[in-house]
């Protein structure tokens, strides 16, 4: 299943490159792994925060993120969720929306504020989902 997402993203990635109209850009093999960045995945920043982040494709759109942080995700005209504000709200309430997504394609990443109250525990809580 992981050389089929793997292929999926590549076809995708193909598709936005041609609509663009960006020519001359080397796509990877389908059954090439890509890199995390073209994956849907925000690279650490340089201080080690890791936004949230949605594999939008694997929504199922149950509104349960859109209800808990509505500044932080919204659907797309797919219906399918994505991040408009990482930092839109508590890491609580955005490690509460990946417990509660019944798709599992919501990553918290790492919290952007440090000094929330139980910080600790919530990133424990966020671990078996990033």
């Amino acid at each position: 299943t992981e050389m089929l997402a793997d292929q999926v993203r590549a076809e995708l990635l193909a598709k936005i490159t041609a609509s663009l109209g960006v020519g001359g850009v080397d796509m990877p093999a389908a059954n090439a792994p890509l890199p995390l960045a073209a994956q849907g995945a925000p690279a650490p920043a340089a201080d080690g925060y890791e936004p949230v982040w949605v594999e939008s494709p694997e929504c199922t759109a149950c509104d349960e993120c859109t209800s808990i942080a509505p500044k932080v995700f919204v659907y797309n005209d797919q219906k399918q969720a994505i991040v408009v504000n990482p930092k839109g709200a508590r890491y609580a309430d955005i490690v509460k929306a990946a417990e509660k997504c019944t798709a599992g394609c919501l990553h918290p990443g790492t919290p952007w504020n440090m000094s929330e109250p139980g910080i600790e525990k919530l990133m424990q809580r966020a671990a078996k989902y990033n």
